[in-house]
């Protein structure tokens, strides 16, 4: 009589020991950036990202992910492109980040995480837009550090 429910504590502490740490990621992003690289497209949208002739990329969502980036010992490599190609290679894990081209009515919401709402002005006198960086569905844990960063660098809500 006794057997089955110690077999029943041991069967879930197994199962229990098989469950990683929360949250994780689908496509283990935060391992890949550590060691590779941190993938991140850009779409041009002048103020908030140029690309360079020479496909450097700038303005102050770039200067956001490249402080992200510093905090967590990433390097950034950028994937300068056309918004949709970058999206769909964001939809399928191929990259870490998009920045810029995004419209509040784009047809990815749905598609892809978003982070929380950045607090970056154009200019110091400027209006402050609602602005998103476009993450990877299914990576918890990414999208997780990725707003958390903004909460505690970055004034965030």
């Amino acid at each position: 009589m006794h057997r089955i429910p110690a077999l029943a504590c041991v069967v879930a502490l197994a199962a229990l020991a098989g469950c990683g740490p929360y949250p994780r990621d689908a496509d283990d992003l935060s391992r890949q950036a550590a060691q590779d690289a941190m993938r991140v497209g850009a779409s041009d949208d002048p103020p908030w990202v140029r690309i360079a002739p020479d496909g450097s990329v700038s303005g102050p969502e770039a200067e956001l992910v490249q402080r992200f980036a510093a905090t967590h010992g990433y390097r950034v490599e950028w994937k300068p492109g056309g918004h949709d190609a970058l999206m769909l290679d964001l939809e399928r894990a191929r990259l870490h980040a998009v920045i810029g081209g995004h419209d509040p009515k784009s047809p990815w919401k749905p598609e892809v995480g978003w982070s929380r709402p950045l607090g970056l002005r154009a200019s110091p006198d400027g209006p402050m837009p609602e602005r998103r960086i476009a993450l990877p569905p299914g990576q918890s844990a990414w999208h997780y550090a990725f707003d958390q960063y903004l909460v505690d660098h970055e004034g965030a809500q």
